[in-house]
């Protein structure tokens, strides 16, 4: 039975991914936000899940060679590298020993968008670590894949208002470019605000 967190994040994801099917830039996207065990990645898993399906039966069979959807989990201390790794891995991409991270980078993006991808699921983005150097970074680097890839990013944390995650100028962009739904006890509630808040 979907619970209400789900529902929620699965009605403005999907709304998301509906506005920007068009947009050449300028894409929205979608932060999912609480305390740990509030079932934020069941949310968002659910939501591709739903997602897949939904595009599946809309191009019934003539789904050869599409991806609606990568799923990724920033790992801790996440580098530039890390982080186009992980999308890679995700798409069975062979990586080199000494590959350099644009390489990575770009392989991974270029796969995306021949398959077509329209939903970009990013988990535990409170590991990007803006103290560090590697962590400001990272968060340079998830910008640049929600600008190149032509997807709907959905970025998913443990309390990324209260980390200080959006509080820099990398951060503010990123924050500028999603919305979130309204803070409230449960995990999600009905979305009314571009700010970030409690998923």
């Amino acid at each position: 039975m979907a619970t209400p967190t789900v529902r929620s994040v699965f009605t403005t994801g999907r709304r998301l991914v509906l506005l920007n099917r068009r947009q050449i830039s300028g894409r929205r996207g979608l932060i999912v936000t609480g305390q740990a065990g509030t079932g934020k990645t069941t949310a968002i898993t659910q939501l591709g899940r739903n997602h897949e399906l939904l595009v599946r039966q809309r191009l019934s069979r003539a789904t050869g060679g599409s991806r609606p959807i990568v799923y990724v989990t920033v790992p801790p201390g996440a580098t530039p590298t890390t982080l186009a790794i992980e999308f890679a891995r995700f798409l069975s991409l062979p990586i080199v020993r000494g590959e350099t991270q644009t390489s990575i980078t770009h392989a991974a993006c270029d796969l995306l968008i021949r398959m077509r991808v329209e939903l970009a699921l990013v988990d535990e983005i409170h590991n990007l670590d803006l103290a560090t150097r590697a962590g400001a970074e990272a968060s340079e680097q998830l910008k640049y894949l929600s600008e190149r890839i032509p997807a709907t990013f959905v970025l998913v944390g443990i309390d990324v208002a209260g980390s200080g995650l959006f509080n820099d100028t990398r951060g503010q962009q990123i924050a500028a470019a999603t919305r979130s739904p309204r803070p409230n006890r449960s995990p999600t509630a009905p979305p009314h605000s571009d700010r970030t808040g409690g998923a």
